[in-house]
Parts: C-alpha cells; sequence; structure tokens
C-alpha cells in the first residue's frame, strides 16, 4: 500500500539558475530582511563570491537582523581562520556542522549538503548551489549549470524550523498537520502551489526524498526527465527507470560531460550501455561543469535540491528538496530542460560502442568498483557514528 503523501502550500514558487539569476536573488533576500537568516550550506568559499556574501550578512547584522551561517566543516574546509574570525567579529552566529576532529574522534562520515537560504519565515532559496565563484562566474566564463527554487508563503515556516533545528542541534521537528484533501484535490480553485519539504538524513531515518522520487517515478504515465549531476542509481532506482521505461514512458537523463569529480563520471559511464539498453535517452551536457540535481515527472511535478542520485545522498548526507506539484511551475522547468537538452549531445548506441574499447571499458569498470568501495567505506564510519 502507497502511503499517502502530506503536503503544504507555497504562494509563490520559481526556478532559479546558477549565476547572477541565483545570487541577485539572494542578494535581495539578504538585504530585506529584518528579524533572522539562516544561510547553512556544504561550501562556503572565501573567494569573492564568499566575501561579498559576508559583507552582505553583516550589513544585515548592522540593521539588527540575527544571522545564523552553518557549514559544513568538510566542505568548507578551505575556509580560512582570518576569514571565520571576520565572520564571527562582524557579529555572524557562526558554526562548523561535524568538524572533522571533535574530541578524540574522527568524523568522515554524515554531512551538511543541503544548500538553504531563508529569511525572516517568509521567502527562501532551496537547491545545490553553493556560495562559491564557480557558480558565479561572468563575462568568458559561464557558472557551473545548477538549479534552485525561489519559495515563498507558509512552507516557508517549516523551512524555517527545520534549518533552525539543525543550527541548535535538537533534532527534528514532528510533521506538520496534513492540509486538506480540497487543497490537493482542486488545483484550479485555489491560488496556493501544492508543495512538499522532503529530507533524506539515513542516520535518523529520514528518506523523504528517494522514496519521493522512487514513487513518482513508478507512477510516471508519460515522461521522466533527470538532472543528474553525479548520477549512480541504486537497484531500486534501475528498477524503477527500467519499470518506466517498458510502460512506454519518456525517460530522458541529462548527464555530466564534464564534471569536477572525474572518477563518479567514469563510474556513471559504467551504467551507460544497460540505461541505453532499456531505451532511455541519455544527454551529455559539455558547455560547463554539471552541477544540478532535479527531477521531473510527467511535466507537473518536480523535486529540486541537493540530493545526488547515489548512496552517498542517500546514505550519508543531510540533504534538502522541495517536491512541487503545479503545471505552471512544471512548464518552466520543462522549458528550461528542453534548452538544455538542445544544448547537449546526444548519447546513442553507436556512440558509446565507438568509446567502449577495452581500455575505455576497465577504466569504467574499475573506477565503479572504486566508488563502491567508498560508498561502503562512508556507509561503516556512518554505522558507528
Amino acid at each position: 500500500m502507497t502511503k499517502k503523501i502530506s503536503y503544504s502550500r507555497a504562494s509563490r514558487v520559481e526556478l532559479v539558475k546558477s549565476g547572477n539569476d541565483f545570487f541577485q536573488r539572494a542578494e535581495q533576500i539578504i538585504g530585506n530582511s529584518k528579524h533572522k537568516i539562516h544561510l547553512q550550506t556544504y561550501i562556503f568559499s572565501d573567494d569573492s563570491t564568499g566575501m561579498h556574501t559576508i559583507k552582505l550578512l553583516s550589513a544585515a547584522v548592522k540593521r539588527g537582523v540575527k544571522v545564523c551561517l552553518l557549514i559544513d566543516a568538510f566542505g568548507s574546509h578551505e575556509l580560512k581562520d582570518e576569514t571565520i574570525k571576520l565572520i564571527e567579529k562582524s557579529g555572524i552566529h557562526f558554526r562548523r556542522y561535524s568538524p572533522l576532529l571533535s574530541g578524540l574522534k574522527l568524523h568522515f562520515g554524515r554531512r551538511l549538503h543541503h544548500k538553504i537560504l531563508i529569511a525572516d519565515e517568509k521567502v527562501a532559496l532551496i537547491g545545490g548551489i553553493n556560495i562559491d565563484d564557480k557558480y558565479h562566474l561572468e563575462g568568458k566564463d559561464s557558472p557551473w549549470l545548477d538549479y534552485a527554487v525561489y519559495v515563498t508563503g507558509n512552507i516557508c515556516d517549516e523551512i524555517s524550523k527545520m534549518c533552525e533545528r539543525l543550527w541548535s542541534r535538537k533534532g527534528y521537528l514532528r510533521r506538520r498537520k496534513k492540509i486538506s484533501k480540497s487543497l490537493i484535490n482542486s488545483e484550479n480553485t485555489v491560488s496556493d502551489i501544492v508543495v512538499k519539504l522532503q529530507q533524506n538524513d539515513w542516520l535518523y531515518g529520514k528518506k523523504g526524498i528517494s522514496r519521493s522520487i522512487n514513487n513518482s517515478i513508478r507512477h510516471a504515465k508519460s515522461s521522466v526527465t533527470l538532472v543528474g549531476s553525479y548520477f549512480l542509481p541504486g537497484n531500486r532506482m534501475r528498477r524503477s527507470l527500467k519499470n518506466a521505461s517498458k510502460r512506454n514512458v519518456k525517460v530522458k537523463i541529462i548527464l555530466a560531460g564534464l564534471s569536477d569529480v572525474k572518477v563518479v563520471k567514469y563510474a556513471t559511464a559504467y551504467w551507460y550501455a544497460w540505461l541505453l539498453r532499456n531505451n532511455i535517452e541519455l544527454y551529455e551536457w559539455n558547455k560547463t561543469i554539471l552541477h544540478g540535481k532535479m527531477i521531473q515527472v510527467d511535466d507537473d511535478w518536480v523535486s529540486i535540491g541537493s540530493y545526488n542520485i547515489n548512496h552517498l545522498s542517500h546514505y550519508g548526507s543531510i540533504e534538502t528538496n522541495l517536491d512541487v506539484k503545479d503545471k505552471t511551475f512544471g512548464n518552466s522547468v520543462k522549458s528550461e530542460l528542453e534548452s538544455v537538452m538542445s544544448q547537449c549531445k546526444i548519447l546513442t548506441h553507436d556512440e558509446n560502442k565507438k568509446r567502449a574499447n577495452p581500455v575505455q571499458m576497465f577504466l569504467w569498470w574499475s573506477s565503479f568498483q572504486t566508488v563502491r568501495f567508498l560508498f561502503w567505506l562512508q556507509f561503516a564510519i556512518l554505522s558507528k557514528e
């Protein structure tokens, strides 16, 4: 029996791309804040983007806004001590999540991987975009391709409380009450947008994102389009995609032609032949590094956030996505994905066979085995924490 999903509400939801689109919105959110800001991110760099963000947050503090900055200790390990001193001196409340060395223990397991900016419990950005120049390049260079969602409305109260719990290390909130069935079933009679805040945190039994994505693929009627920057599907995901294709659902996956983690790219290539055999269309993005994490099912359901389709996101990281069920928003996402695919290299059976010489196949296989071992090791460490 399929578990019934309880949804929440948003008054405004917009797709946001990396680059000026994201950072101008972030600057606006910080600049308009009046009471409290939470910024939680995996990578916070002290490059020009990071330093400008510190300046914006410091200005908010001077206006009387309480600013809480939570970064992952591993993801942001290159952040200099003098930058941290500057952050703290400016009045920003600062913490590192899961320091690598705590007491006499080393922590390599559970990581804070989500990226959230929220102000005054009213407006938020949720996605996969870190605070780093790579996501905010201008001129000749283009930013890494990534996405976030800009959201306002009742859901922001839920987002804010989740961030507060992580900040204060008090665990998780109880589930919010379900909204009325009339909201879910009468899209044409209400102005609110149906959304659901989803989390994955295996250590605390949170599997909302992975369950939501698999459930949506299993019930897909016409199409599934997936942006997979570090795409290494497990058995359940592969089965869901295969069965969807068998039902004549058009399955398309946008993959990284260029990647910042080459061993994962090669490990992903290990599955190309299987995916193509199952009539799944593959598109490689070669213009910039692909870092996006997004899936659209049947045009009107979208999930965007920090969750990658791999075991690290499923078992080892704190991830947050926002599921959106709305035709208007779905149309904007569909238009963006079609634009991206039009600029991609389409990978065919013949093209993949040309690539798959013995040396290349060994590289793909050995990369897959290496990544699988690292995932197993990470899982073993996490299980002991």
